[in-house]
């Protein structure tokens, strides 16, 4: 009984997880969708905490994708002049993607709107609960991960 139980707490926890962010990740895209597209806030906001820029390979790290997922994004912000693209000093076959100043100044209008949003939607719970969420949260990464790591052995 007690491994029914396991899996039932597992498999409604990570629901709960799931609806979570979908609410919030929709409530974000639309905060931002009058600058850009989520994907693109995501790329713009990476490259505006690093003002020496971002190879193609260290972005598609930060944001957990595939360097050719955002071939397209980043083409369509260097269409629209808000990025970029250079070769890297340090590696000649690689590009450096750096922010224009019209593509921080978009991105920055979009964070200000993103920050206001995420605030909004988490004005319900005190910040004494948000900080024990965040803690819980880095404990569910990194059990994940381990576990992740030991199974791919």
């Amino acid at each position: 009984m007690r491994r029914a139980a396991d899996r039932h707490l597992a498999v409604s926890t990570w629901l709960r997880l799931l609806h979570g962010y979908a609410v919030i990740e929709r409530e974000l895209r639309r905060a931002v969708a009058d600058h850009c597209t989520f994907p693109q806030f995501d790329v713009l906001s990476q490259l505006d905490r690093e003002r020496d820029g971002l190879t193609f390979v260290e972005l598609s790290r930060r944001l957990l994708v595939t360097a050719g997922n955002l071939t397209g994004i980043v083409d369509r912000l260097h269409a629209e002049g808000l990025v970029r693209r250079s070769v890297d000093p340090a590696d000649r076959r690689a590009f450096r993607l750096t922010l224009t100043p019209k593509g921080r100044r978009l991105v920055r209008r979009a964070q200000r709107r993103h920050h206001r949003a995420l605030t909004a939607l988490l004005a319900g719970v005190p910040a004494r609960d948000l900080r024990v969420l965040r803690r819980l949260l880095d404990r569910l990464r990194a059990s994940a991960a381990a576990h992740a790591v030991r199974g791919a052995r």
